[in-house]
């Protein structure tokens, strides 16, 4: 689990563009919420009486202000919306995307590929497993994963950061989670970072070596505290990291096996041998290992952080 990188300028720039385009396209929020058919399916259903309210005011007209402060919510804002709205039947879930929080709409826009774009987003947060790059050209993108799912809370369907770009697999296996009572790590806000690891456990002298693929990978995380303890537990067990990551042994082997042929002195070695290649010994363990070891490039390359972690491991 990766945290997605987004500065105050990418921020502002994707907000700036999805309120754009939830405004003024057709089957945008803000112009769908005008149609008398949408305001009278909010005022025929009791259960949408809270929607109807926020919404609307007392002339039937719809306040602009409510519409874009939920488009653009955060996380705890999202949770405000939860708390007041709670989570409709399937029937009315669905009956409310369809005609009013136009998911799918939004996804086929030239705006979400866009907003994509902008996002930068080249590798899963979730798994750190597969490559999730936007060509704008060719159509070619990640898949969105509603986080509060919309099957439940329709009403964030098209919040732009109630959706996490993600790969397939990911965005499969969370599947409708209630994340609002069973609470998972949050990619914008939330990452397993330096304290939650993937280790090697159960291992030979064999294995020391790089050589032998007798052993279990798993993700410990013993050094952080309960709360998060909890999401991460829950996290791993939902999208398989473990049951996943041991697929890719194969890997594990060759960076201990590249760590145990190429010693500390060997890279020291490198590194005055090729002072105008390498100016740090990262530098040089970035090229040994093909992946980067340092935090801030984690969301570059797959596989990442599992390399930083196997070759920490592999340090002790």
């Amino acid at each position: 689990m990766i945290k997605i990188q987004l500065d105050n300028e990418m921020i502002q720039g994707i907000k700036e563009s999805h309120w754009n385009d939830m405004r003024n396209a057709q089957t945008g929020l803000y112009k769908k919420l005008q149609d008398e058919n949408c305001r009278d399916i909010l005022k025929g259903n009791p259960n949408y009486g809270g929607l109807y309210e926020y919404f609307y005011d007392v002339a039937d007209d719809v306040i602009e202000e409510n519409v874009k402060r939920l488009v653009l919510a955060n996380k705890s804002d999202m949770q405000e919306y939860i708390f007041s709205f709670g989570k409709f039947s399937k029937g009315e879930s669905d009956e409310l995307q369809k005609n009013i929080f136009r998911y799918e709409q939004f996804s086929k826009r030239k705006n979400a590929q866009d907003i994509l774009g902008k996002m930068k987003v080249n590798v899963c947060p979730y798994c750190n497993r597969q490559y999730t790059f936007t060509l704008k050209s060719y159509k070619v993108r990640p898949q969105f994963d509603h986080f509060y799912p919309k099957s439940l809370y329709p009403y964030l369907a098209v919040s732009i950061f109630n959706l996490i770009p993600s790969c397939s697999i990911c965005n499969q296996a969370k599947g409708s989670l209630d994340t609002y009572r069973e609470d998972i790590l949050y990619p914008y806000d939330d990452e397993f970072g330096e304290d939650v690891k993937f280790v090697i456990d159960e291992y030979d002298v064999s294995s020391l070596m790089g050589m032998s693929e007798d052993f279990e990978i798993s993700i410990d995380c013993s050094g952080i505290d309960s709360k998060k303890r909890c999401k991460v537990e829950r996290q791993k067990e939902l999208l398989h990291l473990e049951k996943l990551y041991n697929m890719h042994k194969d890997y594990a082997c060759d960076i201990v096996l590249n760590r145990y042929i190429n010693s500390d002195d060997r890279i020291n070695e490198i590194l005055s041998k090729f002072p105008g290649l390498f100016t740090s010994r990262d530098d040089v363990l970035r090229v040994m290992c093909m992946n980067d070891t340092q935090k801030d490039s984690w969301g570059k390359r797959v596989l990442e952080k599992f390399t930083h972690d196997i070759v920490k491991w592999n340090e002790v």
